[in-house]
């Protein structure tokens, strides 16, 4: 089958798709869950992450994005780390399909074309890890609303918020409710789920099978390999309990077990070599906590937190078939305190803001080759903002904030001021003003190096933290039937990290520059009760400066176009939902990576309150999508299909 039909075959099996379900018909007064999610959409939500404090986004002088269950659902992603990829100014990079974490070779999270520029915060406590913001962990099904901050926001959240912060928001207690579910797909693909909410807890469960993918590269044949993937397995639990009156915990765990290959072929006979091909087989345990004091009415809130990974890796060539346990094995944690106080002062015109950060991050190789690798960091902060009004219409908030990081390689003190400004237009329209600076720590793996069969301190004593500015500028027109929303960024970043040759060892230095000047555009619309789309557009010009006074390099794809649709009828709703992604990077191969073009369907019929189906189509086009950024060439899923059957007891 040509590409050419291929395409005309995913659009065909989408308008008929798409057909069917607007067709369908129901007796009357009956509504599906799209429905009551279109009956109660607001286009100007209440937001926490921003201000860490709640706002709407009108009055939020930074570009947001919310992202309720709903529209996750309706982008057809199974993944979170999907589901975000089609957010404007997001281009995320993977080497497994759907975000999964190839080993310690970990998904990340770009806002804004920054390399694991963003903070990825559940229920609003971090859970990066040894500078990393992987999603593999996070149960989809968990999820009720996702908040997207674009731009620098260290002052507020420290380190690693780059390019932006991420809030998952995980459900939360509620009525008395079981539910249960089934799904079944090609390639492999079955999942079971099954929850259950009271008043006072919400509990989840669900364990995912991925079946074999033949190629997840292309053929390398400048080396005469190529990768794939075996199949695999995924578990996750979820725990939230209200304990008390604005007290409550929450628990996840992942529990992940994949494959993947290394098949390197004789170039003449195309046959396999058993004396070179590979296999790596990982288990990943990822376990996550927060205990959550927030008292709205006296604004005080208190957030302690503890994250670990233990990473398993262990390969064996196809000749021998004995697996050895690998050099990338490690555990790490960090568990931390983050506690503010809210207050309102003249009459509730104005609010001071001030918290305090104590935390801890640790870093340990498990096997045998890296048992001597152990790192650790200790982080101490003190923030504050003031949000001053000057009159109905214009409002600035300053803020600081000041960390102090007991380093083993060497001891930081950062200082990070911002200030932002809010003018009211009218009641439906706003313009704001952005200017913040950020910073980033070397990740604690990057502190230890194997020297001399040792392992031993290799960052440069005079490393700086990366550091640097964030200039903004937007405007908001909301009101109860269209968003408008732009923004005008540029980035200013030194002191990047890089590796440099010392007496024949590479050590971590500061090298290089970074910049990006960029531009967003999103417009959402509720056209009906039934009908809603959007549409989403940014150019950015993200590089990096590797030597002083060298070449400017590109580092991630320049254009992005997104769009949705969701329309709902009786019973039955459905959505489409489009990712672009263009003028990429080169690859290995001195060519340029392919455009990344995702279109996704979904499908769903609500027989009645306590039974519903979901048809997913992922990946329509059936692209060979490269998910990773540069010279590394690794592929999505081709196209997939699933269906998804729930039950309410």
């Amino acid at each position: 089958m040509t590409k050419t039909e291929k395409v005309s075959k995913g659009l065909l099996m989408t308008a008929l798709i798409c057909g069917t379900v607007v067709m369908g018909a129901n007796p009357a007064g009956a509504a599906s869950p799209a429905e009551e999610s279109l009956n109660a959409f607001t286009l100007d939500p209440m937001v926490v992450t921003a201000q860490r404090r709640e706002t709407r986004d009108l009055d939020t002088p930074a570009a947001l994005e919310v992202l309720t269950r709903k529209d996750i659902e309706n982008t057809g992603a199974r993944t979170v780390f999907d589901a975000i990829s089609f957010s404007t100014g997001i281009t995320n990079f993977s080497y497994g399909p759907g975000g999964l974490d190839y080993g310690a070779m970990d998904s990340r999270v770009n806002i804004r074309g920054f390399e694991r520029g963003a903070l990825i915060l559940v229920n609003g406590a971090p859970i990066n890890l040894n500078g990393k913001n992987s999603l593999d962990g996070i149960m989809a099904d968990n999820v009720e609303k996702i908040e997207i901050l674009k731009g620098a926001s260290s002052v507020l959240y420290g380190a690693e918020a780059f390019g932006g912060v991420i809030n998952i928001i995980t459900k939360k207690s509620g009525s008395n409710k079981l539910n249960a579910g089934i799904a079944a797909g090609n390639r492999g693909y079955k999942k079971v789920m099954s929850s259950y909410s009271s008043d006072k807890a919400y509990f989840a469960y669900s364990k995912q099978y991925f079946g074999a993918q033949d190629r997840t590269s292309p053929n390398r044949e400048d080396r005469g390999y190529y990768n794939n993937r075996s199949k695999g397995n995924k578990a996750n639990y979820a725990v939230s309990l209200n304990l008390m009156d604005h007290l409550n915990a929450s628990f996840m765990r992942s529990e992940a077990d994949s494959t993947y290959g290394q098949v390197t072929y004789n170039k003449k006979t195309e046959k396999a070599n058993q004396n070179a091909t590979k296999d790596y087989h990982y288990k990943d345990n990822k376990n996550s906590f927060n205990l959550i004091y927030d008292n709205k009415d006296n604004g005080f809130k208190s957030v302690l937190f503890y994250n670990d990974r233990d990473l398993y890796g262990e390969t064996r060539t196809h000749k021998d078939y004995i697996y050895a346990a690998n050099g990338s094995n490690y555990k790490a944690y960090n568990i931390g305190l983050d506690t503010q106080k809210v207050w309102n002062l003249r009459k509730n015109q104005d609010t001071f803001l001030a918290g305090i950060l104590v935390s801890r991050d640790k870093y340990k190789g498990t096997s045998k080759v890296n048992a001597e690798q152990i790192a650790d960091r200790e982080n101490y902060a003190l923030y504050a903002q003031y949000s001053y009004k000057f009159n109905p219409k214009f409002t600035a908030i300053l803020g600081v904030r000041e960390q102090f990081i007991e380093d083993m390689v060497k001891d930081q003190n950062v200082f990070l001021p911002q200030l932002q400004t809010l003018y009211k237009v009218n009641d439906n329209s706003s313009w704001y003003l952005n200017i913040g600076k950020a910073f980033q720590m070397p990740n604690l793996s990057d502190s230890m190096k194997k020297v001399k069969g040792k392992y031993a301190l290799v960052s440069g004593r005079n490393l700086k933290p990366q550091e640097g500015w964030n200039y903004e500028t937007g405007y908001k027109i909301i009101n109860q039937a269209n968003a408008w929303k732009f923004s005008l960024y540029y980035m200013d970043f030194k002191n990047m990290f890089g590796w440099e040759k010392d007496d024949g060892i590479d050590i971590r230095v500061n090298k290089g520059k970074f910049k990006n000047v960029g531009f967003e555009a999103d417009y959402t619309a509720v056209l009906s009760d039934k009908f809603k789309a959007n549409l989403g557009f940014s150019w950015s010009n993200p590089k990096n400066q590797e030597e002083n006074g060298g070449m400017w390099t590109q580092t991630y794809p320049k254009i992005q176009f997104n769009s949705g649709v969701q329309y709902t009828l009786d019973k039955w709703d459905a959505s489409l939902a489009f990712n672009w992604l263009t003028k990429r990077l080169k690859n290995r191969d001195g060519g340029t990576n392919p455009d990344l073009l995702s279109l996704n369907a979904v499908a769903n019929y609500k027989m009645d309150k306590n039974n519903y189906f979901t048809l997913n189509l992922n990946n329509i086009l059936d692209r060979h999508n490269v998910i990773t950024n540069g010279a590394w060439e690794y592929w999505d899923m081709p196209f997939n299909w699933s269906i998804t059957y729930n039950h309410t007891f």
